[in-house]
């Protein structure tokens, strides 16, 4: 039995990822803001809320983080202000939170547990606009937003701490990830789980014209099996991409959901609008990623094609529709 610290662990990742160590057994704690509107969702953890420990406490805050790192023998770092949008209209909460507060965590674990293997949740969206397809490890990184910025100075803090202080730090670059226990009251979290609620109400999804930039889109649950293999000597001190293989256009993905929803006798459809100016001014067109590195490392390939991993998240969200939809 391993214990184990979930940052940020009522959000998508985290709570998926609660659900696994406790299903194989790990002593699992959570610690969470809670803060309206990111995505937090005690119904995340209902089926394990017996056997996780929460602590409500803020990785900004050091006395908080002291509490939650102690003793710990993996820490997965999920926490972090995860919207585009809200990092440009608001840059000083993404600073905080996705910069000192990562700096917090890691001080709070330099000083009191320095043991720790800690798995950074990072983002594709540290790389920005790329130059060559599909990007790998060894891409320039060149953020288009706040987000990204901020994203990626806190993998780079966790990498830091690794050369100077000898901790046990790496990042997964997680791109595009959708299903289950996802926050669906917006789109600014992750566009296909929004679509998602969009056909639950009958209302139409809205694709920027023309809709043919590609993207890769994974499974939550096959991001979290690479979380879990990510705990490893192999990965210390390194960057990892995470990718589907499999990339497809923005409105063929839309198509998809359609079709999964109509599955379920939804009367999905979806039309293409114009773009919005602040969603155009960070667009980074097409974007699909190699995983080799990963697969290289630890033998990981995602095993959920998009139509499945669909299906599964229209039946999640069919039966718990009171706790997310409405």
């Amino acid at each position: 039995m391993a214990r184990v610290l979930i940052t940020g662990g009522l959000g998508f990742i985290g709570s998926n990822l609660a659900q696994a160590l406790v299903a194989r057994g790990d002593q699992v704690t959570i610690l969470d803001a809670m803060i309206e509107p990111m995505g937090f969702n005690l119904a995340n953890i209902e089926e394990i809320r017996d056997s996780v420990r929460l602590l409500v406490g803020d990785i900004r805050n050091p006395d908080d983080c002291m509490e939650a790192v102690m003793d710990q023998d993996t820490i997965y770092n999920c926490a972090g202000q995860v919207s585009h949008i809200d990092s440009m209209t608001d840059p000083w909460t993404d600073i905080d939170i996705n910069i000192r507060g990562n700096l917090t965590l890691l001080e709070a674990c330099r000083k009191v547990n320095d043991r720790a293997r800690i798995i950074y949740a990072g983002t594709r969206g540290q790389i920005g606009k790329v130059v060559r397809q599909p990007c790998d490890e060894t891409h320039p990184d060149s953020p288009t937003d706040i987000y990204g910025v901020d994203k990626w100075a806190g993998e780079k803090y966790h990498l830091i701490y690794h050369t100077s202080h000898g901790m046990k730090t790496c990042s997964l670059r997680i791109n595009n990830c959708y299903g289950p226990r996802h926050q669906m009251k917006h789109g600014k979290y992750g566009i296909m789980n929004y679509f998602v609620r969009l056909v639950f109400l009958d209302q139409p999804i809205k694709v920027f014209s023309p809709g043919t930039q590609l993207r890769d889109y994974n499974y939550v649950d096959d991001v979290v099996q690479a979380m879990l293999l990510a705990n490893s000597g192999k990965a210390d001190g390194e960057i990892f991409l995470l990718g589907s293989g499999q990339p497809i256009s923005l409105a063929d993905m839309a198509a998809a959901v359609v079709a999964a929803g109509k599955e379920f006798g939804f009367n999905a459809r979806f039309e293409m609008v114009p773009w919005p100016v602040e969603r155009k001014s960070i667009e980074v067109g097409d974007f699909f990623v190699s995983f080799e590195k990963f697969t290289r490392t630890f033998g990981w390939k995602p095993s959920t094609p998009l139509p499945e991993g669909l299906r599964k998240t229209f039946q999640f969200y069919q039966e718990r529709r009171d706790k997310y939809i409405v």
